[in-house]
């Protein structure tokens, strides 16, 4: 099968005339703020169920350790990927449209 798609040429920049941007893809931002966010809330969750839990039994507070490093870990990737977003958008970083596309 032959491939169809058309490259455009690589465009060649005057680096000693432009100033230096550095551009951040916005997936990182996101990605970045959602990973930091999701630790700090998994910790808050077992930290949290070590002392206002009431469990009975050392597997009782293993159990609800997991759970709440789970539910906090993921509402903190939750939030951390609104906030990257929205730190990214804020910024005016967009991701580069492709011009070799038609439509």
């Amino acid at each position: 099968m032959e491939d169809t798609d058309r490259q455009s040429p690589p465009v060649e920049h005057d680096t000693a005339q432009a100033p230096r941007i550095r551009t951040i893809d916005p997936s990182e931002a996101v990605t970045g703020v959602a990973i930091v966010l999701g630790i700090l809330g998994g910790a808050i969750g077992v930290v949290s169920t070590l002392f206002l839990s009431g469990a009975s039994s050392v597997g009782s507070w293993i159990a609800y350790c997991l759970i709440a490093a789970l539910a906090g870990g993921s509402a903190g990737i939750v939030v951390g990927g609104m906030f990257g977003a929205i730190f990214a958008v804020t910024r005016g970083i967009t991701v580069p449209a492709r011009s070799d596309r038609q439509g």
